[in-house]
């Protein structure tokens, strides 16, 4: 009797090699329209390589308790930071295998059944325990991107991170964490921004407000500014690809007009700008004399 053919929704989601065959025989698996993410799992061929399907993937393959966690958590809380050859974190009670594939990392840990979520993507450490492993565990200033990228997208705030990091014992890095915890900002929306934030903060500049709002004399909105200096009327804002759009680029015309109308001095950033930011800190140095 033929095998029904490959339900749509099962399209491009890793597949224990069982559940793969009860769709389509074992010939067609072992040909080229499936592949092999990880021993004993398999996806279509067309499907991407990325970091969320080799999550999933892990997951089905080590079964049971094992547990997404760091980068590989953030990226299935909707926070897709992790670089294309960084590996997949997955977390799990029992010693790890052996012998696993690249682009893998298991580490023994006993998590909380609090510090555990079910995503759509497979179990995963908690929002607020995946910003600590984040800020204990990654180097500056990407453990800060990452963390205020998942606060913003999730709606995290500051007590609520402190408070993980009163009940996480243990483990290391937690001082670290503490102290990096001073800086986040949840209201940060892009990890461009926090970057950004702590290139200023480094450099001995004043602090910025992130996503100051500015209306005209009756009222109405006019912007929100990525990091501002409301008293001085002086903002940074960075400039990403979105904006090299026509249609954006016409909307920004008119809203820096605005801005300047009201008396506000407004700096455009972009990655360049980011890379050698010496003009950017000498400029900003003199409009925020005094603050």
């Amino acid at each position: 009797m033929p095998r029904p053919p490959l339900p749509q929704h099962l399209v491009g989601v890793p597949l224990r090699t069982g559940e793969l065959l009860a769709h389509v025989s074992r010939r067609q698996v072992a040909g080229p329209a499936f592949r092999s993410v990880v021993r004993g799992v398999h996806v279509n061929a067309g499907t991407s390589d990325d970091h969320r399907v080799r999550a999933t993937a892990a997951l089905r393959a080590l079964r049971g308790d094992a547990v997404l966690g760091g980068l590989s958590a953030a990226w299935v809380h909707g926070v897709p930071e992790a670089r294309p050859d960084e590996p997949v974190l997955v977390l799990c009670p029992r010693p790890a295998p052996r012998s696993r594939p690249p682009l893998l990392v298991v580490q023994q840990a006993d998590l909380p059944p609090a510090d555990v979520v079910a995503t759509r993507w497979g179990a995963a450490t908690s929002p607020t325990r995946t910003v600590v492993d984040l800020l204990r565990s990654l180097p500056m200033p990407r453990a800060l991107c990452v963390a205020e990228a998942l606060a913003h997208r999730l709606g995290l705030g500051v007590d609520d991170v402190a408070a993980q990091l009163a009940r996480q014992r243990g483990a290391r890095g937690l001082g670290q964490a503490r102290r990096r915890l001073a800086l986040l900002d949840p209201r940060a929306e892009s990890p461009r921004e926090t970057a950004l934030r702590l290139l200023l903060l480094d450099a001995g500049l004043p602090p910025p407000v992130p996503q100051h709002e500015v209306y005209d004399t009756e009222g109405r909105f006019v912007a929100r500014l990525d990091l501002a200096w409301p008293a001085l009327r002086v903002a940074v804002e960075y400039d990403g690809a979105h904006h090299r759009d026509a249609r954006q680029h016409s909307r920004d015309l008119a809203r820096h007009n605005r801005l300047r109308a009201l008396g506000w001095t407004v700096l455009q950033v972009d990655a360049r700008v980011l890379a050698a930011p010496e003009e950017l800190l000498r400029l900003l140095g003199g409009l925020l004399v005094g603050a």
